[in-house]
């Protein structure tokens, strides 16, 4: 993804948070984006027309299981008419890179909501399961409240 791109990607983001505002939006893909080597970063798919279909955030991480692994999160396709697609596009796209950067895995994050997955994932839940992913485990989550500034 180009910065150019960031602004027209926030309602893709806002599918997992409706309140995400550009200026956070900008924030979280400046870090994948101006990161210092190639171990992050942020794609888009986008149809013959140029419409953004879908994105995927990557970090490679160190797995104890798996060596090294492409971690993706958030990884969202929402092509209304061809979602299939989309999740397939963005599927063989993070399996190129994990291939390129000598990964032994690739993680995949889908959004859940009270305890009920996936998340506004629809078929692409079930193409990520056709494609060979696996659960592999479980990640919780507790959020942590903060004290106001000057607490």
């Amino acid at each position: 993804m180009t910065a150019n791109r960031i602004a027209q990607a926030l309602p893709l983001a806002q599918t997992l948070r409706s309140d995400l505002t550009l200026t956070e939006w900008e924030a979280f893909c400046g870090q994948r984006l101006h990161h210092s080597d190639s171990d992050a970063g942020m794609d888009i798919v986008t149809d013959g027309d140029g419409y953004l279909l879908g994105l995927a955030a990557y970090q490679i991480r160190t797995d104890i299981r798996h060596g090294r692994v492409l971690d993706v999160d958030p990884f969202i396709a929402m092509d209304v008419y061809g979602r299939d697609r989309a999740c397939e596009m963005l599927l063989e796209h993070i399996e190129s890179l994990a291939t390129d950067r000598a990964c032994g895995a690739v993680h995949v994050s889908l959004e859940g909501v009270d305890g009920r997955f996936p998340r506004r994932c629809g078929t692409s839940f079930t193409r990520i399961l056709e494609s060979g992913y696996r659960a592999d485990g479980l990640r919780l989550c507790k959020g942590i409240s903060q004290p106001a500034n000057g607490n």
